[in-house]
């Protein structure tokens, strides 16, 4: 019987050596397919996050680009009104410097007619 339990008990070894290096050829196919993996997905991320910040930057340009153009806007109306005030303002002070120009200008013809007067008078008589 000692000859049979040998026989059972190397075969028991024989198929628990073969199942570890089953488990162990697994674990290495595993490995290696994660670090194919690991290889494949590396440069793949890469270029989608690279594509991803190119994305982004193009957005991020094409706002600051439209918020430029709205400030440019805004900033060109308000010039505008501001020049627009300024020139209503300046044609009114024109208009007051005419009008004190024109009563100064009367007002020394109507002395300067009056002292000729006095002076044609003064000859007559």
């Amino acid at each position: 019987m000692e000859e049979k339990e040998k026989r059972e008990y190397d075969e028991n070894n024989n198929q628990a050596w073969q199942a570890l290096r089953k488990v162990k050829e697994a674990e290495e196919r595993a490995r290696l397919q994660v670090e194919e993996a690991r290889q494949k997905t590396f440069p793949e991320i890469v270029r989608r996050a690279s594509e991803e910040a190119e994305e982004i930057k193009k957005r991020i340009l094409a706002e600051a680009r439209q918020e430029a153009e709205k400030i440019k806007k805004e900033t060109i109306a308000r010039a505008e009104t501001e020049a627009a005030e300024i020139k209503k303002q300046t044609e009114a002070e024109k208009q007051a410097l005419l009008k004190r120009a024109q009563e100064n200008f009367d007002e020394a013809v109507r002395k300067t007619s009056e002292k000729l007067r006095q002076r044609l008078s003064s000859r007559e008589g």
